[in-house]
Protein backbone atom coordinates (compact mmCIF):
# COMPACT_ATOMS: atom_id res chain seq x y z
CA UNK A 1 0.00 0.00 0.00
CA UNK A 2 3.18 2.21 0.56
CA UNK A 3 3.87 2.52 -3.33
CA UNK A 4 0.29 2.69 -3.80
CA UNK A 5 0.72 6.20 -2.02
CA UNK A 6 3.99 7.21 -3.62
CA UNK A 7 2.02 6.11 -7.08
CA UNK A 8 -0.60 8.73 -6.26
CA UNK A 9 1.79 11.05 -4.99
CA UNK A 10 4.17 11.75 -7.82
CA UNK A 11 0.86 11.54 -10.15
CA UNK A 12 -0.42 14.55 -8.04
CA UNK A 13 2.81 16.40 -8.26
CA UNK A 14 3.45 15.79 -12.62
CA UNK A 15 0.01 16.61 -13.15
CA UNK A 16 -0.34 20.13 -11.01
CA UNK A 17 2.91 21.63 -12.66
CA UNK A 18 1.52 20.10 -16.47
CA UNK A 19 -2.02 21.76 -15.80
CA UNK A 20 -0.71 25.15 -15.01
CA UNK A 21 1.37 24.77 -18.24
CA UNK A 22 -1.31 23.31 -20.50
CA UNK A 23 -3.09 26.60 -19.64
CA UNK A 24 -0.88 29.03 -20.49
CA UNK A 25 -0.18 26.67 -23.84
CA UNK A 26 -3.96 26.76 -24.64
CA UNK A 27 -4.39 31.09 -23.82
CA UNK A 28 -1.26 31.34 -26.16
CA UNK A 29 -2.69 29.21 -29.52
CA UNK A 30 -6.00 27.96 -28.28
CA UNK A 31 -5.87 24.87 -30.02
CA UNK A 32 -9.04 22.57 -28.73
CA UNK A 33 -6.90 19.33 -28.12
CA UNK A 34 -4.91 21.79 -26.18
CA UNK A 35 -7.53 22.69 -24.12
CA UNK A 36 -8.68 19.19 -23.65
CA UNK A 37 -5.17 17.90 -22.10
CA UNK A 38 -6.22 20.94 -19.69
CA UNK A 39 -9.21 19.00 -18.78
CA UNK A 40 -7.30 16.21 -18.09
CA UNK A 41 -4.75 17.47 -16.44
CA UNK A 42 -6.83 19.61 -13.55
CA UNK A 43 -9.43 16.47 -13.70
CA UNK A 44 -6.17 14.27 -12.93
CA UNK A 45 -5.50 16.66 -10.20
CA UNK A 46 -8.28 16.14 -8.23
CA UNK A 47 -8.24 12.57 -9.04
CA UNK A 48 -5.34 12.24 -6.90
CA UNK A 49 -6.81 13.95 -4.44
CA UNK A 50 -9.70 11.63 -3.98
CA UNK A 51 -7.50 8.95 -4.02
CA UNK A 52 -5.38 10.28 -1.09
CA UNK A 53 -8.52 11.34 0.86
CA UNK A 54 -9.94 7.84 0.31
CA UNK A 55 -6.55 6.74 1.55
CA UNK A 56 -7.21 9.03 4.54
CA UNK A 57 -10.44 7.92 5.80
CA UNK A 58 -9.79 4.02 5.26
CA UNK A 59 -7.52 4.29 8.05
CA UNK A 60 -9.71 5.82 10.47
CA UNK A 61 -10.39 2.39 11.90
CA UNK A 62 -13.35 0.38 12.86
CA UNK A 63 -16.50 1.80 15.03
CA UNK A 64 -20.04 1.46 16.45
CA UNK A 65 -21.47 3.23 12.90
CA UNK A 66 -18.46 1.08 11.03
CA UNK A 67 -17.69 -1.99 13.35
CA UNK A 68 -15.60 -3.89 10.07
CA UNK A 69 -13.74 -0.56 9.35
CA UNK A 70 -13.80 1.87 6.75
CA UNK A 71 -11.62 -0.12 4.13
CA UNK A 72 -14.38 0.63 1.33
CA UNK A 73 -13.54 4.26 0.96
CA UNK A 74 -10.79 2.94 -1.15
CA UNK A 75 -13.08 1.57 -3.77
CA UNK A 76 -15.77 4.15 -3.12
CA UNK A 77 -13.31 6.89 -4.15
CA UNK A 78 -11.62 5.05 -6.24
CA UNK A 79 -15.42 4.41 -8.67
CA UNK A 80 -15.65 8.17 -7.93
CA UNK A 81 -12.53 8.88 -10.14
CA UNK A 82 -13.38 6.91 -12.84
CA UNK A 83 -17.03 7.39 -12.71
CA UNK A 84 -17.31 10.88 -12.28
CA UNK A 85 -13.93 12.87 -13.13
CA UNK A 86 -13.12 10.78 -16.24
CA UNK A 87 -16.30 10.33 -17.08
CA UNK A 88 -17.13 14.04 -17.02
CA UNK A 89 -14.04 14.93 -18.46
CA UNK A 90 -14.00 13.02 -21.35
CA UNK A 91 -17.52 13.98 -22.22
CA UNK A 92 -15.70 17.95 -22.14
CA UNK A 93 -12.55 16.87 -24.43
CA UNK A 94 -15.42 15.30 -27.00
CA UNK A 95 -17.50 17.79 -26.95
CA UNK A 96 -14.27 20.50 -27.58
CA UNK A 97 -13.25 19.16 -30.28
CA UNK A 98 -16.85 18.87 -32.03
CA UNK A 99 -17.09 22.49 -31.20
CA UNK A 100 -13.83 22.87 -33.11
CA UNK A 101 -14.49 21.37 -36.32
CA UNK A 102 -15.22 24.13 -39.30
CA UNK A 103 -13.69 26.67 -37.02
CA UNK A 104 -11.23 28.57 -38.90
CA UNK A 105 -7.49 28.09 -38.96
CA UNK A 106 -5.40 30.73 -36.84
CA UNK A 107 -2.01 31.42 -37.85
CA UNK A 108 0.03 31.23 -34.58
CA UNK A 109 3.37 29.93 -33.28
CA UNK A 110 2.31 26.63 -31.46
CA UNK A 111 5.89 25.99 -30.32
CA UNK A 112 5.17 26.65 -26.91
CA UNK A 113 2.45 23.59 -27.23
CA UNK A 114 5.43 21.11 -28.20
CA UNK A 115 7.92 22.14 -25.50
CA UNK A 116 4.92 22.01 -22.69
CA UNK A 117 3.42 18.86 -24.17
CA UNK A 118 6.96 17.45 -24.64
CA UNK A 119 7.58 18.50 -20.91
CA UNK A 120 4.43 17.03 -19.62
CA UNK A 121 5.24 13.76 -22.02
CA UNK A 122 8.23 13.04 -19.70
CA UNK A 123 6.69 13.62 -16.12
CA UNK A 124 3.78 11.48 -17.28
CA UNK A 125 6.38 8.95 -18.55
CA UNK A 126 8.16 8.93 -15.13
CA UNK A 127 4.91 9.05 -12.87
CA UNK A 128 3.73 5.81 -15.85
CA UNK A 129 6.79 3.99 -14.95
CA UNK A 130 6.18 4.50 -10.89
CA UNK A 131 2.79 2.90 -11.18
CA UNK A 132 4.18 0.08 -13.85
CA UNK A 133 6.98 -0.72 -10.92
CA UNK A 134 3.67 -0.67 -8.39
CA UNK A 135 1.48 -3.02 -10.61
CA UNK A 136 4.77 -5.47 -10.93
CA UNK A 137 5.19 -5.34 -7.24
CA UNK A 138 0.96 -6.49 -7.29
CA UNK A 139 1.59 -9.12 -9.74
CA UNK A 140 4.40 -10.40 -8.01
CA UNK A 141 3.15 -10.52 -4.15
CA UNK A 142 -0.11 -11.75 -5.72
CA UNK A 143 1.30 -14.28 -8.06
CA UNK A 144 -0.43 -12.80 -11.26
CA UNK A 145 0.71 -14.09 -14.47
CA UNK A 146 0.59 -10.93 -16.43
CA UNK A 147 -0.19 -7.06 -15.85
CA UNK A 148 -3.79 -7.61 -17.85
CA UNK A 149 -5.08 -10.75 -14.82
CA UNK A 150 -3.26 -8.25 -12.33
CA UNK A 151 -6.11 -5.38 -13.99
CA UNK A 152 -8.63 -7.55 -13.77
CA UNK A 153 -7.80 -9.62 -10.69
CA UNK A 154 -5.99 -6.76 -8.02
CA UNK A 155 -7.85 -6.01 -4.98
CA UNK A 156 -5.93 -2.58 -5.36
CA UNK A 157 -8.33 -0.30 -6.87
CA UNK A 158 -6.76 2.76 -6.01
CA UNK A 159 -3.21 1.02 -7.79
CA UNK A 160 -4.89 0.43 -10.86
CA UNK A 161 -6.70 3.96 -11.43
CA UNK A 162 -3.44 5.43 -10.75
CA UNK A 163 -1.75 3.18 -13.60
CA UNK A 164 -4.63 3.42 -16.07
CA UNK A 165 -4.71 7.58 -15.83
CA UNK A 166 -1.01 7.63 -16.21
CA UNK A 167 -1.36 5.51 -19.03
CA UNK A 168 -4.04 7.40 -21.03
CA UNK A 169 -2.04 10.25 -20.32
CA UNK A 170 0.77 9.08 -21.88
CA UNK A 171 -1.59 8.34 -24.89
CA UNK A 172 -3.33 11.78 -24.93
CA UNK A 173 -0.37 13.90 -25.18
CA UNK A 174 1.13 11.72 -27.90
CA UNK A 175 -2.43 12.15 -29.74
CA UNK A 176 -2.22 15.96 -29.14
CA UNK A 177 0.86 16.16 -30.27
CA UNK A 178 -0.44 14.85 -33.93
CA UNK A 179 -3.33 16.82 -34.00
CA UNK A 180 -1.36 19.77 -33.42
CA UNK A 181 1.33 19.55 -35.84
CA UNK A 182 -1.39 18.24 -38.64
CA UNK A 183 -3.14 21.24 -38.06
CA UNK A 184 -0.42 23.32 -38.41
CA UNK A 185 1.26 22.32 -41.33
CA UNK A 186 -2.32 21.74 -43.35
CA UNK A 187 -3.99 24.47 -42.29
CA UNK A 188 -7.12 22.43 -41.48
CA UNK A 189 -8.41 22.71 -37.94
CA UNK A 190 -10.22 19.18 -38.66
CA UNK A 191 -7.00 17.28 -37.27
CA UNK A 192 -6.91 19.73 -33.60
CA UNK A 193 -10.43 18.94 -33.41
CA UNK A 194 -10.21 15.15 -34.49
CA UNK A 195 -7.92 14.62 -31.76
CA UNK A 196 -9.95 16.52 -28.79
CA UNK A 197 -12.39 14.07 -29.45
CA UNK A 198 -10.26 10.73 -29.41
CA UNK A 199 -9.04 11.88 -26.31
CA UNK A 200 -12.25 12.20 -24.62
CA UNK A 201 -13.49 8.75 -25.99
CA UNK A 202 -10.27 7.48 -24.27
CA UNK A 203 -11.28 9.02 -21.28
CA UNK A 204 -14.72 7.82 -21.35
CA UNK A 205 -13.62 4.20 -22.35
CA UNK A 206 -11.39 3.83 -19.52
CA UNK A 207 -13.59 5.28 -17.39
CA UNK A 208 -16.29 2.42 -17.70
CA UNK A 209 -13.82 -0.27 -17.61
CA UNK A 210 -12.44 1.13 -14.68
CA UNK A 211 -15.84 1.35 -13.15
CA UNK A 212 -16.60 -1.77 -14.02
CA UNK A 213 -14.40 -3.03 -11.96
CA UNK A 214 -14.29 -1.15 -8.80
CA UNK A 215 -18.44 -2.52 -8.81
CA UNK A 216 -17.51 -5.62 -7.85
CA UNK A 217 -14.76 -4.67 -5.50
CA UNK A 218 -17.83 -1.83 -4.03
CA UNK A 219 -20.28 -5.11 -3.69
CA UNK A 220 -18.40 -7.51 -2.02
CA UNK A 221 -16.25 -9.30 -3.94
CA UNK A 222 -14.30 -12.31 -2.95
CA UNK A 223 -10.49 -13.75 -3.05
CA UNK A 224 -9.74 -15.45 -6.66
CA UNK A 225 -10.51 -18.49 -6.85
CA UNK A 226 -6.90 -19.53 -6.51
CA UNK A 227 -6.50 -18.39 -2.78
CA UNK A 228 -9.97 -19.67 -2.15
CA UNK A 229 -8.84 -23.16 -3.28
CA UNK A 230 -5.88 -22.90 -1.33
CA UNK A 231 -7.54 -21.12 1.91
CA UNK A 232 -9.72 -24.54 2.01
CA UNK A 233 -6.49 -27.38 1.12
CA UNK A 234 -5.10 -25.13 4.48
CA UNK A 235 -7.86 -25.59 6.51
CA UNK A 236 -8.78 -29.13 5.65
CA UNK A 237 -5.31 -30.25 6.62
CA UNK A 238 -6.33 -29.11 10.17
CA UNK A 239 -6.63 -31.62 12.79
CA UNK A 240 -10.07 -31.96 14.40
CA UNK A 241 -11.68 -30.33 10.85
CA UNK A 242 -13.81 -33.16 9.55
CA UNK A 243 -15.13 -31.48 6.63
CA UNK A 244 -15.94 -27.69 5.34
CA UNK A 245 -19.47 -27.10 4.76
CA UNK A 246 -19.26 -23.94 4.22
CA UNK A 247 -16.34 -20.91 2.86
CA UNK A 248 -17.22 -17.35 2.44
CA UNK A 249 -14.60 -14.51 1.74
CA UNK A 250 -15.01 -10.92 1.14
CA UNK A 251 -12.73 -7.93 0.60
CA UNK A 252 -13.33 -4.89 2.75
CA UNK A 253 -10.32 -2.89 1.85
CA UNK A 254 -6.93 -3.93 -0.49
CA UNK A 255 -5.52 -4.98 2.56
CA UNK A 256 -7.97 -6.57 4.75
CA UNK A 257 -9.91 -9.60 3.81
CA UNK A 258 -13.30 -11.19 5.82
CA UNK A 259 -13.02 -14.66 6.32
CA UNK A 260 -16.13 -16.68 7.36
CA UNK A 261 -16.22 -20.55 7.62
CA UNK A 262 -18.59 -23.06 8.86
CA UNK A 263 -16.60 -25.99 10.00
CA UNK A 264 -17.72 -29.98 11.14
CA UNK A 265 -15.54 -31.05 13.86
CA UNK A 266 -14.72 -33.96 14.56
CA UNK A 267 -17.46 -35.78 17.07
CA UNK A 268 -14.77 -36.55 19.85
CA UNK A 269 -13.66 -33.28 20.03
CA UNK A 270 -14.84 -31.85 23.40
CA UNK A 271 -15.85 -28.38 23.93
CA UNK A 272 -11.86 -27.25 24.80
CA UNK A 273 -10.94 -29.53 21.78
CA UNK A 274 -12.92 -27.34 19.63
CA UNK A 275 -12.09 -24.17 20.99
CA UNK A 276 -8.43 -25.27 20.23
CA UNK A 277 -9.36 -26.36 16.69
CA UNK A 278 -10.81 -23.33 15.68
CA UNK A 279 -7.76 -21.22 16.97
CA UNK A 280 -5.75 -24.09 14.64
CA UNK A 281 -7.94 -22.68 12.22
CA UNK A 282 -7.27 -19.48 12.44
CA UNK A 283 -3.79 -19.58 12.54
CA UNK A 284 -4.13 -21.59 9.09
CA UNK A 285 -6.48 -18.82 7.33
CA UNK A 286 -3.87 -16.28 8.25
CA UNK A 287 -0.85 -18.33 6.97
CA UNK A 288 -2.40 -18.97 3.92
CA UNK A 289 -4.09 -15.13 3.60
CA UNK A 290 -2.13 -12.74 5.85
CA UNK A 291 -4.60 -9.82 4.52
CA UNK A 292 -7.50 -11.96 6.57
CA UNK A 293 -8.29 -9.42 9.12
CA UNK A 294 -11.75 -11.03 10.08
CA UNK A 295 -11.88 -14.70 10.88
CA UNK A 296 -15.07 -16.43 12.29
CA UNK A 297 -15.75 -20.21 12.53
CA UNK A 298 -18.75 -21.21 13.53
CA UNK A 299 -19.08 -25.51 14.20
CA UNK A 300 -21.48 -26.78 11.68
CA UNK A 301 -22.84 -30.20 10.91
CA UNK A 302 -21.86 -31.35 7.20
CA UNK A 303 -25.42 -31.21 5.69
CA UNK A 304 -24.41 -29.87 2.32
CA UNK A 305 -21.68 -30.20 -0.24
CA UNK A 306 -19.23 -26.92 0.20
CA UNK A 307 -19.64 -25.47 -3.52
CA UNK A 308 -17.68 -22.87 -5.77
CA UNK A 309 -18.87 -19.87 -6.24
Amino acid sequence: MASTRSVVLVSLFASTAIAVAKFFAWLATGNASMLSQVYYSLSDVGNQLLLLLGFRMSKLGSSRKHPFGRGKEQYFFAFIVTALLFGVTGYAAVREGYAALGTPYRDVDVRINYVVLGVALLFESYAFYKSYLGVVEEAESEGFSSLIETFYRTKDAPLITAATENFVAIIGVLTAIVGIYLTDVTGNTIYDAAASAIIGLLLMGFALLLAWENRALLVGEGVTRRERRQLLEAIETVSGVEAIVELRTMYLGPESVLVACEVDFDDALDTAGVEATIDRVERAVREQLPEASRIYVEAESESKPESEP
